[in-house]
């Protein structure tokens, strides 16, 4: 993958020799988020749902939806007050709702693992007296930094020691794009084949690659429309600016603050404590228990876990 400072030279010379293949990379957060704004890139978005579940795009196609964002885009950073992409879909007669996250630090996965948690409580619906799942939830991370698994794609849920399932309504898809790009990695099964092709994707700088590639999955006409979107982000000074100044680390340092500072209030508010607080008064404080044990393995601090979840400290440190 390309240094930034590497990016930056590219951008300066093209600038200077009126040269109009330059792009900002997907695999930059603000340029991934910005992107996948837009309608014009459900496309784009349907293959990657097609490989989450390994189907044909045509069973895929039409059954997308992109969730909006909980913050008014009023600025740039508005524009990421959750996550980076949220998507509802039907597989069967199962809803699932995907969070696709690019990462370019640890700790954003961690604070993605929180988030996940937090929609999947959603889930829950009471009818005649009894719980119902309303949809599962899969968190997809793409892994920009500098990623030490040996593997392209991992797949994980909630399991014991013994490696006995838990809770499998939380499903994690780790993808290492440093692996991706590696033209000596041996592909494990045509899943990880089709999972390069969305990192090459996401990977490069140059706008006619980018078109080609695209080519590749969907109509000319769409991957036009995508392109389209690309080159005027990769022209806008705003963005210019972000990048060239190295002002995207604050923007996902504030992103990054309030979005676990509202998720600690919405916890509260929207159906953790009080979905938590109801299991408990019906018998059900093991589920209480589960959850905050995966919250806890999840790298969130106690006592945001006892705030949330209403369970005490004790509780909770006694969790494996």
């Amino acid at each position: 993958m390309l240094e930034k400072n590497k990016i930056i030279e590219i951008w300066h010379y093209n600038n200077e020799h009126n040269i109009s293949d330059f792009m900002f990379p997907l695999v930059w957060d603000i340029m991934f988020n910005q992107m996948f704004i837009s309608n014009d890139t459900l496309p784009l978005i349907e293959y990657i749902v097609s490989i989450i579940e390994n189907v044909n795009i045509k069973d895929i196609k039409g059954k997308v939806k992109l969730l909006p964002k909980d913050l008014p885009q009023h600025s740039i950073i508005d524009a990421s007050s959750k996550s980076d992409l949220l998507i509802t879909y039907k597989n069967g007669k199962k809803t699932i709702k995907c969070i696709l996250e690019m990462n370019s630090s640890r700790i954003m996965v961690m604070r993605n693992s929180f988030y996940a948690f937090k929609v999947e409580m959603g889930a829950l619906e009471i009818k005649n007296g009894k719980y119902k799942k309303a949809y599962n939830t899969i968190i997809v991370n793409l892994n920009s930094y500098n990623h030490k698994s040996e593997y392209l794609v991992e797949t994980g849920v909630s399991r014991t020691d013994f490696g006995k399932i838990i809770d499998d309504n939380i499903k994690t898809i780790n993808i290492n794009i440093d692996k991706a790009l590696n033209k000596r990695y041996t592909y494990l099964n045509n899943q990880e084949e089709k999972w390069t092709k969305i990192c090459r994707i996401l990977s490069t700088c140059n706008i006619k690659v980018f078109e080609r590639k695209l080519s590749e999955i969907m109509s000319k006409e769409k991957a036009k429309k995508i392109v389209t979107r690309a080159h005027e982000l990769s022209s806008d000074d705003k963005y210019i600016r972000l990048f060239e100044n190295g002002e995207e680390d604050n923007y996902k340092e504030i992103v990054r603050n309030t979005e676990l500072a509202e998720a600690r209030e919405e916890a509260r508010e929207q159906g953790l404590e009080q979905g938590l607080e109801q299991g408990r008064e019906q018998g059900s404080k093991n589920k209480a228990l589960d959850i905050a044990k995966n919250l806890k393995l999840a790298g969130i601090s106690i006592d945001i876990i006892a705030k949330s979840s209403g369970l005490s400290i004790k509780e909770i440190e006694n969790l494996g």
